[in-house]
């Protein structure tokens, strides 16, 4: 059973929820199931001597086996790294993580999000909930199952960004206190450039993954960036020009907040931090 159709599994198991609030009045058969699996669920918690599960709205039933009072918990637009293991409630695992699962929370499916609302870093935790009307690879529809949290960890864009320069073990020469990372790569000659002044630069922009999204370094042209201006360019970009001098590369790397904030443009996601590898290479 993929991974996607788990996803797809737990929204439709949304939609199932309020759609049965809607038409309350009619006993249909998926009531007549959901009734059946509660029961099926029931009966398995106490077969499991696990006593200190919670129901939840959807039908599902949740509880922790490590709770860390004093972990963090998770904000929109924070990255979720989550490893858990599904499986039926004979035991059958349908599927485990081998490489953590990465969602952008508040984004993913609206179950998910539910259980790790309960959760905080680093704890464990699992949900028995009722299946679908959907049958997948191993799974008869209607057939209740378990998921496993066995690790979680939150990472907001500072995180990433701090994970980015030390896995490429890079040395951060300034960081601004709005968030601006600048590394120096090759040192330049003289003073920065005055205000007023045009920088000619080459740039490749990219996301924290090294996929490029923009840059000039294949062509002829350059950028030109007045010192001190603002509106044209990104915060973090115009900030980061502003530090060099002539013949100087550096690396700019700065959180959503001083690029494309939380609605993001054409190419780049909102609350997405950014990567840019720049040259200054003359002035005018």
């Amino acid at each position: 059973m993929k991974k996607s159709n788990i996803i797809k599994a737990l929204c439709f198991l949304s939609l199932c929820v309020g759609l049965g609030a809607c038409l309350s009045n009619v006993e249909l058969e998926d009531d007549v199931r959901k009734k059946e699996m509660d029961a099926q669920i029931v009966a398995y918690l106490a077969k499991n001597n696990i006593t200190t599960a919670t129901k939840l709205g959807n039908g599902s039933y949740y509880f922790k086996s490590l709770s860390l009072n004093t972990a963090r918990q998770p904000k929109q637009y924070d990255s979720i790294i989550v490893n858990y293991t599904l499986s039926d409630l004979s035991g059958k695992v349908l599927e485990t993580t081998s490489t953590p699962f990465i969602y952008r929370y508040g984004f993913s499916s609206p179950i998910f999000n539910q259980l790790i609302s309960l959760m905080k870093e680093g704890e464990k935790a699992s949900v028995v909930l009722p299946g679908t009307a959907q049958a997948f690879d191993n799974l008869p529809a209607y057939a209740p199952l378990r998921c496993d949290i066995q690790s979680f960890r939150i990472r907001n864009e500072d995180d990433l960004i701090n994970d980015f320069i030390a896995g490429r073990k890079l040395t951060v020469t300034d960081t601004s206190n709005n968030g601006l990372r600048y590394i120096r790569v090759e040192p330049g000659f003289g003073d920065v450039l005055a205000s007023g002044k045009v920088a000619k630069v080459k740039y490749v922009g990219r996301f924290l993954n090294g996929s490029a999204f923009d840059g000039n370094y294949s062509t002829t042209d350059s950028l030109s960036v007045t010192i001190g201006a603002t509106g044209s360019l990104v915060t973090g970009f115009q900030k980061g020009v502003e530090k060099m001098k002539i013949g100087e590369k550096a690396y700019l790397v700065f959180p959503s907040s001083l690029g494309y904030g939380t609605t993001g443009s054409s190419s780049i996601p909102g609350n997405t931090p950014l990567w840019f590898e720049v040259k200054l290479v003359g002035s005018n």
